[in-house]
C-alpha cells in the first residue's frame, strides 16, 4: 500500500513539474531578468522548445496514473465492522482535479497564450504622419507563439504604438509608432525586460 500511496504522489509531481516547464521558456527569462538581472537570459530556456511535446505527454500520462489510482476499485475490506479511514486531502480526489485543472491551464497558456494575452486594440490615434515612425528590431531569444504574444501585449501598454507584428520564426518584430509619445529605445527597454535581446534594427 505505501508503494501505491507514494506513486500516485510522485505521479501528480510529475505532471505539475511538466506543465510547469512547459512555460519555462517564458517564465524563466522574467525571472532571471527581474530577480537576478540577468539580461539576455530567454537563449538559456530556448532548448525546452524541442522538448515541449515530451514534456506535455509526461503531464498526461502521469495525470492519467493519479486518476487510475484514485478512482480505480479498492479491495472489500474483510473486517466488516472496520472504520473506514478517510482519505486525506491531498489523496482525495478533488486534489486529483485541482492539479488536473492546473496543468490544463499550464498547457493552454504555453500552447494558446494568445487566451490570456488578447491584442490589445487601441482606437485611431489622432497625430501628424510626419511623427509616424516604423522600426524592425531583430529579437533574439523567442522560441515559441507565447513569445511572441508576450512581446506584442507588454509593447502595446505604451503610449503612441499604432501597430506591431511579432514573429518567432523570423526573430523580428516590427512597430508603428508616434515619436512624440514614445521612442526606440523605450521600446527595446519593454523587449528587452522580459529577457530578450536586441540586435540590429532597421528604422523606416
Amino acid at each position: 500500500m505505501p508503494i501505491i500511496k507514494l506513486n500516485k504522489k510522485t505521479s501528480m509531481g510529475t505532471a505539475v513539474c511538466s506543465a510547469v516547464s512547459l512555460k519555462l521558456c517564458c517564465w524563466g527569462p522574467l525571472f532571471l531578468t527581474g530577480v537576478a538581472g540577468v539580461s539576455g537570459s530567454s537563449v538559456y530556456f530556448s532548448w525546452l522548445m524541442v522538448l515541449k511535446p515530451y514534456l506535455l505527454a509526461i503531464a498526461i500520462l502521469s495525470l492519467g496514473f493519479a486518476f487510475y489510482q484514485v478512482y480505480k476499485k479498492k479491495k472489500v475490506n474483510a473486517c466488516g465492522h472496520c472504520e473506514i479511514k478517510k482519505p486525506s486531502f491531498f489523496k482525495s480526489k478533488f486534489y486529483v482535479w485541482l492539479v488536473a485543472t492546473f496543468v490544463v491551464v499550464m498547457t493552454l497558456v504555453s500552447y494558446y497564450s494568445q487566451i490570456f494575452h488578447p491584442t490589445a486594440t487601441k482606437g485611431i490615434v489622432a497625430t501628424n504622419n510626419t511623427h509616424i515612425q516604423s522600426v524592425k528590431l531583430n529579437v533574439e531569444g523567442m522560441v515559441c507563439s507565447g513569445c511572441e504574444d508576450n512581446i506584442n501585449h507588454s509593447v502595446n501598454k505604451l503610449d503612441g504604438i499604432l501597430g506591431i507584428k511579432t514573429s518567432h520564426i523570423k526573430g523580428t518584430s516590427e512597430i508603428k509608432f508616434d515619436t512624440t509619445k514614445t521612442t526606440v529605445s523605450e521600446i527595446e527597454k519593454v523587449i528587452k525586460s522580459k529577457g530578450y535581446i536586441i540586435k540590429n534594427n532597421t528604422n523606416e
